[in-house]
């Protein structure tokens, strides 16, 4: 059974002492901090295998894209994903939101709702504003309770049939509700 050292010690930055006290790092709705495995397998990566994806001919090249498609499709498997084509690699969830109101969401029409909650991240927010400025779309929040935990039962009378869209956190980096 992993313990709350074995997993501090899986994440190198955490062996830091701030002021006398262990480390505690919790803004990783803005930058996530890497798991040790991962650090070396980006610089195994980067110092062996790092080349241009999809667009060379050479060895190298296609080296980093059968292990680009690899990693794919090992999550495909793991979200249970129709094809791997709808895996989409971006560098994080900011970049992977925009990706989705720029495509997605320009297909949206005026009157089409789109529903977050109270308790969202700023980079959960401003794309579906602009979104429903540019689109004629209808922004709907929905708040949290007196517990401060998402409130399903108004979540629920907002659902329509002009929902195109539910963005909201599964972990609120302003309450810490899950």
């Amino acid at each position: 059974m992993l313990t709350i050292d074995d997993i501090r010690k899986d994440f190198p930055i955490l062996s830091r002492v701030v002021n006398g006290k262990s480390y505690a790092y919790l803004d990783n709705t803005a930058t996530t901090q890497k798991p040790l495995s991962v650090i070396q397998a980006m610089t195994t990566f980067l110092t062996h295998e790092n080349a241009t994806i999809h667009r060379g001919i050479y060895h190298l090249s296609q080296q980093a894209t059968e292990r680009c498609d690899a990693s794919r499709r090992k999550l495909q498997t793991l979200i249970n994903a129709y094809r791997e084509e709808e895996i989409i690699f971006t560098k994080g969830t900011t970049e992977s939101i925009n990706l989705v109101a720029a495509t997605y969401g320009a297909t949206f029409k005026k009157g089409d709702e789109i529903i977050i909650s109270v308790m969202e991240h700023h980079a959960n927010i401003v794309p579906w504003q602009q979104l429903c400025e540019k689109q004629g779309c209808v922004l709907k929040v929905v708040p949290f309770d007196e517990s401060g935990n998402f409130d399903f039962i108004l979540y629920e009378k907002q659902l329509s049939s002009k929902t195109k869209l539910v963005a909201v956190t599964h972990c609120s980096n302003v309450l810490g509700s899950i």
